[in-house]
């Protein structure tokens, strides 16, 4: 059974700190008091439909709370057990299952890619040969962010991802920078996989969920269908709160694909603050749980005077504030965003999951916390902050599209007639390409997904998504044929003859 030792009710008010006589010490303020209000107006701040936040202090979770709804215009409420997902959070569950292995003595740290994955090859041979289970869980590859479209709503099953990925150019010399790589963490799950002799997701289930208690936990959507408390998520744009569907990530679960709720996930953070036990059991070594926790490649930017180092573990975030270590990741997949944060020192651990964007709401409620914790009260208007970033960013978008707006010929005409266009492109990486004539426009297919072109100017379309929107431009080479079709931040398909 899952201790929760206390939990924050509604209605809670704050501890009253009555005038202590002469010489008697004052009590410490409550960290507790009035946080629940102070969250709900972050959620309310932010449009979110629905929040869940976790505290554990010393190995108990003694804030578990749900705000808000599950569903915009629905009544069910979120509860402290009601499923997010939790997006990169993920990435740590991986660190830590591929610590249990190297605990087992089925794999090590220094274990090539190749050993376990033996197919497995990128760009450049020499990172191939040497790329190990530590580069590809700290980011260190030098590919970058970079070639997500190849698991983001396609049908790749992780053994094609995998195949596919050596056809994309490194984009910084290896183990020189961090460039976060969510196809490198697949990578290593996948690796866990093969050293356990069963699936990466097999292992997560027996190794971590079953010994912590997590039941209503997985790694997959397709397990939701048989949870009852289960949220939604949504998109938040322009103040207007929309409805979207779970996102399948199961091509990608090493690096993203967990769902679960803030009761469970308090018990995964009782584990990590207890340098790898759970009451009383030991199920990872405090020396390789540790190494997850270690910097293995820096990421810069300091920041203020109470923050001295940044760098990144093994699917952790490594920081120190105010003279204390912390291990932090968050997550983000369609319409779910989750913070896990943890302050060893002080036994301290946040959880934060909610059914909107953006991400500047969860470190708001995040920073406040520890600050209760570590001085007493928020030394910030993280609130205030937040929302001021959110809008300074809404403003840089809407600037971005204005200009976009500004540089458009608009009295410019395609230089074929639509059918010219179409036809079949193709990519070595990416695949087959399509596109059609639809109406008075294209349309592009790939995969699954339809994305409708409309034009923008000369041989240029644009698929929907205001400042975002990708531009995708058609190359017409000397003979009045297109050349290439260049997909804005993706690649270049060439035609089919």
């Amino acid at each position: 059974m899952i201790r929760i030792s206390r939990i924050l009710l509604l209605g809670l008010g704050a501890t009253s700190l009555a005038a202590q006589s002469k010489g008697t010490p004052v009590p410490a303020p409550d960290p507790l008091a009035g946080l629940a209000e102070y969250i709900e107006q972050v959620r309310v701040g932010w449009k979110i439909p629905g929040l869940a936040v976790g505290i554990v202090k010393d190995d108990s979770l003694i804030f578990a709370r749900g705000f808000g709804l599950k569903e915009d215009g629905k009544p069910d409420s979120v509860t402290p057990r009601t499923l997010f997902a939790i997006g990169s959070n993920t990435k740590s569950f991986t660190a830590t299952a591929a610590a249990m292995l190297v605990d087992d003595g089925r794999m090590r740290w220094n274990d090539r890619v190749t050993r376990w994955l033996p197919s497995f090859q990128l760009f450049d041979p020499y990172v191939t040969r040497e790329l190990t289970l530590r580069d590809v869980l700290s980011h260190r590859s030098g590919l970058g962010r970079r070639g997500d479209a190849l698991w983001y709503g396609t049908d790749f099953s992780r053994d094609e991802i995998l195949h596919r990925v050596r056809y994309l150019r490194p984009n910084a010399a290896f183990r020189t920078e961090m460039g976060y790589q969510n196809i490198m963490v697949m990578a290593g799950g996948e690796m866990v996989g093969r050293a356990a002799g069963t699936s990466y997701d097999e292992v997560i289930r027996q190794r971590i969920f079953g010994p912590l208690g997590m039941t209503t936990s997985g790694t997959s959507v397709s397990e939701l269908s048989r949870q009852s408390d289960v949220s939604t998520p949504h998109s938040i744009a322009g103040g207007t709160v929309k409805v979207i569907p779970w996102r399948n990530a199961d091509n990608i679960a090493p690096a993203g694909s967990i769902n679960s709720n803030l009761v469970e996930m308090a018990q995964y953070l009782r584990l990590q603050l207890g340098n790898g036990t759970y009451r009383g059991q030991r199920l990872v070594s405090a020396t390789n749980l540790g190494i997850t926790k270690t910097v293995h490649i820096n990421t810069g930017g300091i920041g203020d005077s109470l923050t001295h180092f940044a760098g990144y573990g093994l699917g952790w975030v490594l920081q120190d504030y105010r003279g204390k270590r912390i291990a932090w990741h968050n997550g983000g997949i369609d319409g779910m965003l989750s913070e896990m944060w943890t302050v060893p020192e002080a036994g301290l651990g946040i959880v934060v999951l909610s059914n909107g964007s953006p991400h500047s709401a969860g470190p708001a409620v995040v920073w406040a916390i520890i600050d209760r914790f570590l001085v007493g009260r928020a030394t910030r208007d993280y609130l205030g902050d937040g929302l001021k970033q959110a809008q300074q960013s809404a403003a840089a978008q809407a600037a971005q599209a204005k200009r976009l707006e500004t540089e458009r010929v608009r009295d410019s005409r395609p230089s074929l007639a639509l059918e010219r266009y179409a036809g079949t492109y193709q990519d070595p990486m990416y695949g087959t390409a399509t596109v059609a004539v639809a109406g008075d426009s294209l349309q592009l297919r790939w995969q699954s997904n339809r994305t409708n072109l409309g034009h923008w100017h000369f041989n240029t379309f644009r698929a929907p998504g205001g400042a975002g929107a990708t531009m995708v431009t058609f190359q017409i080479g000397p003979t009045g044929r297109v050349d290439r079709l260049d997909v804005e931040g993706l690649t270049s398909f060439l035609p089919v003859p």
